[in-house]
């Protein structure tokens, strides 16, 4: 097939991935006269997502960061720990912020195009990659996807696999509620009917919060289970009826959590990225973090005109831990509450994201897994030693 025009790389997606690509590509002096295409189905911001992750200030955005939090609370058994991070901090970037900012910083660069346009499939030819769309097919010597599941997605081996899904509410209220230096990480005391569920609160201001009613779940439920949800919880927790707040806007989102070991290209020269590219933490769900790990290793390698990293995004043990922790949350629910609650009782908050980010030494691995009920993670072991025994 005759392409209609060609560039040096192609980014289809303008999700968390693509854009992050997009930024980093830019920041690099050794690729700043690449030619670039970024392409989606629709390239105006949106604010439907609320993006959170934690680190120890050494991020990229720091415009971008619409609020942190210094200190963090969780619930579960009735038991509620709070403490005060001394390594960390966590954040939230909204969509729309950060796309406007990224996509404003594109079109200021004469070397890269935007089309808007569906991506119908990616194939190799001729020694380039292809992007079809309705508009035509455009070429480059590298294409990164997030827009499509790879060839053979339904084959890949696959024993467990969750969803998270969660409706959030901004919230406007009439008198101070909340405190805007705490976030409510997770508040697991809540009705558990339709597997694990939680409640996290991010306070903007003392009126202003994002409360976000999520679960860990193989089915979705109905939009009005999660509406009474948030009601319940907002009314119970925070002590606030209907009439005493005002919601001024509302977020969805479906994020896969699953054993399954996404490939690392769709054909040849197109590369996977974001959740397509398996950067989705199996036992979290985070995945900001991840992509612009991901994004900066990519980066890095096109500076050296090298090829983009083939290597699965978490070491073999950190993949383990996660089957395991999966395992529970698919089969035990109740077990898994039971987990966490030992988990915020036993260990500091900094070591456990230290260990959710994927950088704690061995040692320290060895220590968490000891303050957590150890029979369910032996029954996981067993379970699931096909997979663990052979490469996870």
């Amino acid at each position: 097939m005759k392409t209609s025009r060609h560039f040096d790389f192609i980014i289809a997606g303008a999700g968390a991935a693509g854009l992050s690509l997009v930024w980093n590509v830019l920041q690099k002096e050794e690729l700043k006269s690449k030619k670039i295409l970024l392409a989606d189905r629709a390239l105006k911001p949106v604010r439907d997502k609320t993006w959170c992750f934690w680190d120890d200030q050494h991020h990229p955005f720091g415009d971008l960061v619409f609020h942190s939090w210094d200190s963090l609370e969780v619930r579960a058994l009735g038991a509620v720990f709070r403490e005060k991070l001394r390594d960390y901090r966590y954040h939230c970037v909204k969509s729309d912020d950060y796309a406007e900012k990224i996509l404003a910083d594109a079109r200021r660069n004469s070397n890269v195009t935007l089309l808007e346009a569906e991506i119908e499939g990616f194939t190799f030819e001729d020694g380039r990659a292809v992007m079809q769309t309705p508009q035509g097919a455009f070429s480059a010597g590298h294409i990164f996807q997030s827009a499509m599941r790879p060839p053979g997605f339904q084959k890949l081996k696959l024993d467990l696999s969750l969803l998270q899904h969660f409706t959030g509410w901004h919230i406007r209220t009439g008198k101070p509620v909340f405190d805007p230096a705490t976030a409510t990480f997770m508040d697991f005391d809540v009705p558990q009917g339709n597997g694990v569920t939680f409640i996290y609160v991010l306070p903007f201001n003392r009126y202003e919060a994002l409360v976000e009613y999520t679960l860990f779940s193989e089915e979705l439920i109905s939009d009005g289970e999660y509406e009474k949800g948030l009601r319940d919880y907002i009314g119970g927790r925070l002590g606030l009826s209907t009439g005493q707040y005002e919601i001024e806007y509302t977020e969805k989102g479906v994020i896969p959590m699953e054993d399954r070991r996404y490939p690392a290209q769709f054909c040849r020269q197109v590369w996977n990225v974001g959740t397509m590219g398996g950067l989705t933490k199996p036992s979290t769900g985070y995945t900001f973090t991840r992509i612009q790990q991901h994004s900066a290793e990519i980066v890095r390698a096109l500076a050296k005109g090298a090829q983009p990293p083939l290597k699965v995004m978490s070491p073999y043990r950190f993949r383990v831990y996660d089957m395991l922790l999966l395992y529970n949350l698919h089969r035990y629910p109740e077990t898994s509450i039971r987990i966490f609650h030992e988990l915020f009782l036993r260990n500091r908050f900094d070591r456990i994201l230290q260990f959710l980010e994927e950088k704690t030494p061995i040692h320290e691995d060895l220590k968490i897994m000891y303050s957590v009920p150890w029979l369910p993670f032996f029954r996981a072991l067993y379970k699931m030693k096909h997979r663990i025994f052979t490469g996870a």
